[in-house]
C-alpha cells in the first residue's frame, strides 16, 4: 500500500479533528515532514499547513470552512472568533492563513488577528485574551461563570467542581516560579485527561481550577470524576530533577432546584472547598447546607483578620528557650496571640495560613518584629530575644534597613536579636537568600533554621548557608519514647549540627521521658511545655524581676531551674 501523501494526511487530521470537536489547545507535530496542527479550545475547525523547507507558502488548506461554519450555527451556537495570518519570520512571506471557531461564542464577539511578519506568535485580540488563561490555555473564570449561567438557562443538570492544589505555595517558594509554572501546566493537563470533551475545565487563579461537567451529570457520576482528579493530582510529578507530589482538596456542587444562579452554584462549590481543606485536605466533599455557615464564618474571620491588622489588636508571649547543661534561661521565642471578642483566643494555627493567603504575613511579621524587641529591650542583656521571619519578610526590598530601624527605634542591640527562617524560604532564591544571612551576621543578628528537617532540601540549605542554630521541628521530639528511628534521627542532626558548629534547639518537649533523651543525646537547648507555656510579656518581666517565680511557678517548675545564666 502507498504510502499517504503530506496533504492527505493532513486533511485526514482536519477532518477528525472536525468530527470530534476538539477540546484542548495544542500544537502538535504530526509527522517528521513539518506538519503542524492546530486544536484551538473547543473549536471544532483544524487548519493543517504544510510548509517546505525553504520556508515559503506551498499549501492553504481552508477546507471544510463552510461545512464547519454551518456545523457550528446549527448545533454548537458557536461563531467564527478570529481570523489569523502567520509570516515566516525571516523572509516575511505569508505561511499560514487560518480560520478558528469557537463553540459558545456570540456572533457579536468576532475578532481578528494578524500576526507581525517578523513575530510568527499569535495575537488572538482582547477578547479570546480574556476567556483563556495565558499559562495553561484553560477556560478563565468570566467565561467559566457565563457558561455555567448559559446551563441554567437551559434547565441543564450540571456538576462544578471547585480544585486547590494542598501544597503548591510549598513547592513555589522552595523551588521557584518556573517550576511552579509547570506544574500548573501539568496539572492542567490532567485535568483535562480526567474529564470528556464536552466537560469544561477552568482555572480560576494561582492554584486554583475548576471543572463544570456537562450536561446530565448526576451526584454518582460527579463523584467518579472527582475520585479521578484526586487520583491523578495526588500521583507524583516529575519536574526536572525534582519529584513533586502535591495533591488536592476537591469540593463538588450539583445543580440542584433550589440552586437560584451561577453565582449560587459557585458559593455552594467554594463551601465544599473549604470543608474538605479544613478536614485534612487531599480529599473531596460535596456540598450539604451546613457548609455555607462554615464559609461565612471563614470570611468573617478574613475580615476581622484584617481589622485586627490595621488596629494592631494582637499581642505576643514569649516562651523560655532552657540550656539543657544548667537549665538556664537564655532566650525566649516571640509567639503572637490573636484574643478574639467573641471567639477568644483564636489560634495562630488557625489564623497565620489565612494571613499567608490574604498577604497579611509581612505587615504582621513586622509588628511583631519590633514589639518583641521593645519588649526584650527591658529585659536583662543576656537574654536573647527569637522572633519569626517569614519569606514575605525576608523578600521585601530594604530588608536590612527594615531591621535596623526596629532594632535602633526600640534601643535592642542586634547580638541580642535572632531571627528564626524556614529551609523553604533560603531555597526560594538560594543565591538572594545566602548574601543577606552574611549582612545580618556582619550586624552582629543570629539567625536559626526553623523547623529542620521538614522541607526538601535541608542538608544542601545547612551545606551552602552558616546558621547559629538548628531548630529541631517537633515532629522528632513527639516520637522519641516509643521509636528509636526518631532517637537516631535526633542523634544524627544533634553531630551534624555540632560538626558545623552549630547549636541545636528542640522544640516540643512536654515530657521528662523527651527531656532526658534530647539531653542524653547532647542537644544544646530545648523549648516546650515541660518548662513553661509561652508567657505574657508582665509576667516574663515578673520572673526577671523576682529571680525566678513567675514563669517557674506557674509551669510548676521548681524555680531553681530557671535560676539566671549570668555567663
Amino acid at each position: 500500500m502507498q504510502p499517504l501523501s503530506p496533504m492527505t494526511r493532513a486533511l485526514w487530521a482536519a477532518g477528525v479533528a472536525a468530527a470530534l470537536g476538539a477540546s484542548l489547545f495544542v500544537a502538535t507535530t504530526i509527522s517528521s515532514d513539518n506538519f503542524v496542527a492546530f486544536l484551538p479550545a473547543h473549536a471544532v475547525l483544524l487548519i493543517a499547513l504544510i510548509l517546505s523547507s525553504d520556508a515559503k507558502l506551498r499549501f492553504v488548506i481552508v477546507g471544510f470552512a463552510a461545512l464547519t461554519s454551518m456545523m457550528i450555527s446549527s448545533t454548537l451556537g458557536g461563531s467564527l472568533i478570529a481570523a489569523a495570518a502567520f509570516a515566516a519570520a525571516n523572509t516575511g512571506e505569508l505561511l499560514i492563513a487560518a480560520l478558528l471557531f469557537e463553540r459558545h461564542r456570540r456572533p457579536s464577539d468576532t475578532k481578528t488577528a494578524f500576526a507581525s511578519a517578523k513575530d510568527p506568535k499569535m495575537e488572538w485580540g482582547p477578547q479570546y485574551s480574556a476567556d483563556r488563561d495565558c499559562l495553561t490555555g484553560l477556560t478563565s473564570r468570566a467565561l467559566l461563570i457565563e457558561l455555567v449561567g448559559a446551563a441554567k438557562s437551559r434547565s441543564d443538570e450540571v456538576a462544578l467542581l471547585f480544585i486547590d492544589l494542598d501544597n503548591f505555595k510549598s513547592v513555589n517558594d522552595t523551588f521557584g516560579h518556573n517550576v511552579g509554572d509547570h506544574l500548573l501546566k501539568t496539572v492542567a493537563g490532567r485535568l483535562r485527561c480526567s474529564v470528556k470533551a464536552t466537560d469544561i475545565v477552568a482555572r480560576l487563579g494561582d492554584d486554583e481550577f475548576a471543572v463544570l461537567l456537562d450536561r446530565g451529570t448526576q451526584p454518582a457520576a460527579a463523584e467518579i470524576v472527582a475520585k479521578r482528579i484526586s487520583d491523578l493530582l495526588n500521583a507524583p510529578t516529575t519536574v526536572g530533577d525534582h519529584d513533586i507530589r502535591v495533591g488536592a482538596s476537591i469540593g463538588v456542587a450539583c445543580w440542584q432546584p433550589d440552586t437560584s444562579s451561577a453565582s449560587e452554584l459557585f458559593r455552594r462549590a467554594d463551601a465544599a472547598l473549604y470543608s474538605s481543606k479544613s478536614t485534612g485536605r487531599g480529599n473531596y466533599k460535596f456540598f450539604e447546607p451546613g457548609m455555607d455557615r462554615r464559609l461565612q464564618q471563614r470570611q468573617e474571620l478574613e475580615q476581622e483578620l484584617r481589622k485586627a491588622v490595621a488596629d494592631r489588636s494582637f499581642d505576643v508571649h514569649y516562651q523560655p528557650i532552657v540550656r539543657l547543661a544548667t537549665n538556664e534561661v537564655i532566650g525566649l521565642e516571640a509567639l503572637i496571640r490573636w484574643s478574639h471578642a467573641k471567639r477568644g483566643m483564636i489560634s495562630p494555627a488557625e489564623f497565620i495560613p489565612i494571613a499567608e493567603e490574604l498577604g497579611l504575613i509581612a505587615p504582621i511579621g513586622d509588628w511583631v518584629l519590633r514589639r518583641a524587641c521593645h519588649d526584650a529591650a527591658r529585659w536583662p542583656d543576656h537574654i536573647k530575644i527569637s522572633v519569626n521571619f517569614s519569606r514575605a519578610q525576608f523578600e521585601c526590598s530594604h530588608v536590612v534597613d527594615r531591621l535596623k530601624s526596629a532594632l535602633s527605634e526600640t534601643g535592642l542591640a542586634p547580638n541580642r536579636l535572632q531571627l528564626e527562617i524556614t529551609e523553604t524560604t533560603i531555597m526560594s532564591d538560594f543565591a538572594k537568600a545566602n548574601a543577606l544571612l552574611g549582612e545580618l551576621r556582619e550586624l552582629g543578628i543570629e539567625t536559626a533554621m526553623d523547623d529542620f528537617g521538614t522541607g526538601y532540601s535541608s542538608l544542601s540549605c545547612l551545606r551552602n548557608c552558616s546558621f547559629d542554630r538548628l531548630k529541631i521541628d517537633r515532629s522528632f521530639i513527639n516520637d522519641l519514647t516509643t521509636s528509636l528511628e526518631a532517637r537516631l534521627v535526633l542523634s544524627t542532626i544533634v553531630k551534624l549540627a555540632r560538626m558545623l558548629g552549630m547549636h541545636t534547639t528542640a522544640e516540643g518537649v512536654e515530657t521528662i521521658e523527651q527531656y532526658d533523651i534530647v539531653k542524653a543525646e547532647g542537644c544544646s537547648e530545648i523549648q516546650g511545655y515541660y518548662f513553661s507555656a509561652a508567657k505574657s510579656a508582665s509576667e516574663v518581666s515578673a520572673y526577671f524581676e523576682t529571680g525566678g517565680n513567675g514563669i517557674a511557678a506557674a509551669s510548676g517548675i521548681k524555680p531553681a531551674s530557671f535560676a539566671q545564666s549570668r555567663s
